[in-house]
């Protein structure tokens, strides 16, 4: 079956923009006119100078293409776009005529945004799994000597009893003591994680139970927990254990940002074939997230706040280690919570609601029927 060329050229994921022989657009594919924001109407019968006035280079490339009947590329150029710079390749051959003569150009636009995010992605997980390995080798040397100085200040409080100063401070090293070996096994957490023993699991149980643990905290602080849940809902394939300790981690999260009250919303739904990217080979165990798709029916698992929010500058970001946006915390958190839903072949997210406050969504396989 014969295609015209105008049906492919419109088919093609890289923008493509067509010119006469005077420098005047005479056809954007869709995927231009979506990288340029302007409709095809806005681009015809354009000088093409005048559509990429703030990147001449480009009009420079066109007309040097007419001039000289070769082909013209470029490197990685920056596209100046309202929202911020896109990184572009850019190449532009001519168009020859029935005599051999140039009638006009072909303008290849390919956005590179996409490739650089994933080189990017790559490049911080293979640095957080040789983080992890350091991180682990640390906490194990730390480990012990906090056990010795642990057990010499309690024997320390028993031969100073009647000295309330000594005894005072023995307090504080024993509660910091334990506040360290609280951060060394996150750091072991994070650093060796376990692989998680899957198995059927309702996911709605997990959130009674974990709800069930924090009702205390819940009630102190004045919080309305409202449920948008389909009990109904398919089991899924996971730890119940390293579940528990996820949605355990992100329910305190949201708790701890809302000090006056609020609404923490807890949302369940089935999610159709749900996209997560993720490269086969790699020890998901360990959260590397490098990238080929995989795709299937999924549960996805909300948890929203009436906090805050997080920070523009960190909403991408809170999942890696170290990165924190509380007082006192470690930043470890999030970062164990990510590791151990990509080691269930799931996905975590978080952002800003509309409407206010966080959301943070867990996509997890549906266990086989």
């Amino acid at each position: 079956m014969p295609y015209l060329v105008e049906d492919v050229i419109a088919s093609l994921a890289d923008a493509i923009i067509l010119t006469d022989s005077h420098g005047r657009v005479t056809m954007a594919n869709q995927a231009a006119q979506s990288l340029l924001h302007l409709a095809e109407v806005q681009l015809v019968e354009r000088d093409v100078a005048d559509v990429f006035g703030r990147m001449p280079r480009l009009a420079r490339m066109v007309e040097r293409t007419r001039e000289t009947a070769t082909n013209q590329s470029s490197g990685e150029e920056r596209l100046p776009m309202l929202h911020g710079d896109i990184p572009v390749r850019v190449s532009c051959s001519p168009i020859r005529g029935p005599g051999g003569g140039v009638t006009g150009t072909a303008l290849v636009i390919q956005d590179l945004s996409y490739q650089r995010k994933l080189e990017d992605e790559a490049r911080r997980n293979e640095t957080l799994a040789r983080l992890g390995s350091l991180v682990a080798g640390l906490a194990h040397e730390i480990k012990n000597p906090l056990g010795g100085i642990r057990g010499a200040a309690q024997l320390l409080a028993r031969r100073t009893t009647q000295d309330v100063d000594a005894t005072s401070y023995t307090g504080v090293i024993i509660r910091e003591v334990d506040r360290l070996a609280a951060l060394v096994e996150q750091l072991l957490t994070f650093g060796s994680p376990r692989r998680p023993e899957l198995k059927r699991l309702n996911i709605h149980r997990i959130l009674h139970d974990v709800l069930t643990i924090l009702s205390p905290e819940i009630d102190n602080r004045g919080v309305r927990v409202r449920m948008e849940i389909d009990p109904s809902l398919p089991e899924i394939l996971g730890d119940a254990a390293q579940l528990t300790q996820v949605f355990l981690n992100l329910l305190k999260n949201a708790l701890e940002v809302m000090e006056s009250g609020g609404k923490l919303t807890l949302a369940t739904r089935l999610e159709m074939d749900f996209h997560i990217r993720r490269e086969a080979g790699v020890d998901d165990a360990r959260g590397a997230v490098r990238r080929s798709p995989s795709h299937g029916q999924f549960l996805r698992i909300g948890v929203g706040d009436e906090g805050p929010g997080f920070p523009v500058d960190l909403a991408e970001r809170v999942f890696e280690p170290f990165v924190t946006t509380k007082a006192r915390g470690t930043g470890l958190g999030l970062a164990i919570c990510g590791r151990i839903v990509a080691a269930h072949g799931g996905d975590i997210r978080a952002e800003n609601r509309p409407e206010g406050g966080a959301l943070v969504t867990v996509t997890l396989p549906l266990a086989e029927a």
